[in-house]
């Protein structure tokens, strides 16, 4: 567990302390709590970033290279089963017994 020493005004840490108990949390609770969101809003604002440099990367989303390729796999003909016509010759495995 990560500990760590806070040193804030006098006016900020009765603001923190009102703020926990209006929470019906500890102040340590009420910290986690907002460090906690502030990592998921930052998680959420570095996706929306990668999202608009994507939506921007026009050669990103060109997939028509793809169909050509795509085209031929669906235009195969189906192929059939491999099915062997004799049985298989392979060792049978004893069953052990539990004791």
């Amino acid at each position: 567990m990560f500990s760590t020493t806070l040193r804030i005004n006098e006016d900020l840490g009765h603001f923190l302390q009102e703020a926990a108990q209006r929470s019906a949390l500890s102040v340590n609770a009420f910290l986690a709590e907002l460090l906690r969101r502030e990592r998921e809003a930052t998680a959420r604002k570095r996706l929306a970033a990668d999202w608009a440099a994507y939506a921007q990367d026009r050669q990103a989303q060109d997939v028509d290279y793809a169909f050509n390729a795509q085209a031929q796999v669906v235009a195969e003909p189906k192929q059939k089963a491999y099915k062997s016509k004799s049985p298989s010759k392979a060792p049978s495995k004893a069953k052990s017994k539990i004791r």
